[in-house]
């Protein structure tokens, strides 16, 4: 290992050989070459199909007659826009389409994500408030708007997802694999953490996290979320916050206690937006205490955390914004990363964080939930930002005894469940189904060092080159 930096903190680390090279070999999907709106009907079918669901899993459970809204922007390929409409069309709703000018599509790098987050946190409150209007003038009754974040799954309007941005992120068995599968993962994901009373989350880029899944946190049988912190931090869409987000499940609850205890090291070299120099946060009590290396990005949250740590928040045992607060992992084993125009406009590391077994780490303000919009009413600074770990290993400590493993160097072992397994046949190959579409390529940790044109190339695609 490195040098130490502040404190007891390790330093970077630094293999004399990549430890996962035999263990998660890269691999991504063939790049499919889609011509016509036509070629992207069938994956949309299957989402028309797909029951309503209040998470990530693109699901539109399209009935006759239904009047629906589809909500797109200019980030959008003209080609997936016109796909969609096709299939609201076919299954005989009645659909408006609303176009939204964002601007020009931008180009990102993974330091954008501090003043992205700060900007998007008020986007959302700003379209929560407009969902609540669309409620009461009764006009629709779904709406199809949105990458990712909560909806209001309690009211009359169904929210679903729009991820649907080009012909490849479409044309994806993400969005084909049957939904009993991906439900059963996402239960037996919920099922292991629900039950688990310590929680240890690390990675080989250096994270290493502990922290008590309090009793208090849910109810006497633990099969929801506690009523009374429901109330308190998603007052107004409690049936949204009692549970977990399907194909996001919650590692950790989305609420405090005054007891948190998280402890250990955060660190990675990604985050939603993009890639970013190496990153690591030390964690003490839940709170981020300090902030080290991370090129530009890291030098943005230094001085996001000098500004806010003297102010208190909404729900917040302690002052100041920088507190961790997720640990959410994703479910769907065919998700991969944008590959085509990565880095532009939506098509950035926002989509891969699904891809089961990879777990974000969330910091700051708990997105779209009461207390946020409450800070916001205030006026205090709001958002949240991430660190992405590729090749987690996440073990629980039972509430019955024993200790189990949910995630092993990134692989998502409900995927190997037999339960899940043999659900998984009665569709197809289980192996086929259940094995993972994408892996990324990290140098030093699954493949050797890489350099000059190989890495511009690799870093401008999303891939590596042959």
């Amino acid at each position: 290992m490195d040098q130490k930096l502040k404190g007891t903190l390790p330093g970077k680390p630094n293999f004399t050989t990549p430890p996962l090279i035999n263990k998660q070999k890269p691999r991504c999907p063939p790049m499919i070459d889609i011509k016509s709106a036509d070629e992207l009907v069938p994956y949309l079918d299957a989402v028309a199909k797909r029951p309503y669901n209040h998470g990530l899993h693109a699901g539109w459970d399209l009935k006759p007659g239904e009047r629906v809204l589809l909500r797109v922007d200019n980030w959008h390929d003209p080609m997936v826009i016109e796909a969609c409409k096709r299939i609201l069309e076919k299954y005989g709703t009645k659909y408006e389409v609303k176009h939204v000018d964002k601007g020009p599509i931008v180009k990102w790098k993974g330091h954008n994500e501090v003043e992205y987050y700060l900007a998007r946190t008020k986007e959302l409150a700003e379209w929560m408030d407009e969902w609540e209007e669309i409620e009461k003038e009764n006009k629709y009754d779904k709406l199809l708007w949105g990458y990712g974040g909560p909806v209001l799954r309690a009211n009359r309007v169904k929210i679903q997802r729009m991820p649907f941005i080009t012909p490849e992120l479409t044309a994806s068995p993400a969005h084909t694999i049957p939904y009993e599968i991906i439900e059963a993962i996402d239960q037996w994901t919920w099922d292991k953490i629900r039950k688990a009373k310590r929680i240890r989350i690390t990675d080989p880029e250096g994270t290493d996290i502990s922290y008590t899944n309090h009793d208090e946190y849910y109810d006497e049988n633990r099969e929801f979320f506690h009523p009374d912190l429901v109330s308190k931090f998603w007052g107004g869409n409690e049936e949204f916050g009692k549970t977990y987000l399907p194909g996001h499940v919650l590692g950790r609850p989305w609420m405090y206690l005054p007891k948190e205890d998280a402890t250990g090291v955060i660190a990675g070299t990604s985050n939603h937006i993009g890639p970013v120099p190496w990153i690591q946060m030390k964690v003490d009590g839940g709170i981020i205490t300090e902030i080290n290396e991370g090129g530009e990005y890291g030098d943005k949250l230094r001085k996001l955390k000098a500004e806010t740590d003297h102010l208190q928040y909404p729900g917040s045992p302690n002052k100041g914004l920088f507190r961790w607060w997720e640990a959410s992992i994703g479910t769907n084993p065919h998700i991969h990363r944008p590959r085509r125009g990565f880095l532009q406009g939506w098509l950035n590391c926002l989509y891969e964080r699904m891809r089961s077994g990879v777990i974000h780490l969330g910091f700051g303000t708990i997105i779209s939930s009461a207390v946020e919009r409450e800070a916001a009413k205030m006026g205090l600074p709001v958002g949240h930002w991430h660190v992405h770990l590729y090749f987690p290993t996440m073990t629980c400590e039972m509430v019955g005894g024993g200790t189990e493993t949910v995630i092993q160097d990134g692989h998502l072992l409900a995927l190997d469940d037999p339960e899940i397994r043999k659900l998984a046949s009665k569709f197809g190959d289980p192996d086929l189904l259940l094995s993972e579409s994408w892996i990324p390529a990290v140098p030093g940790l699954n493949m050797g060092e890489i350099t000059g044109s190989i890495m511009q190339k690799t870093l401008k695609t999303g891939y590596l080159p042959n």
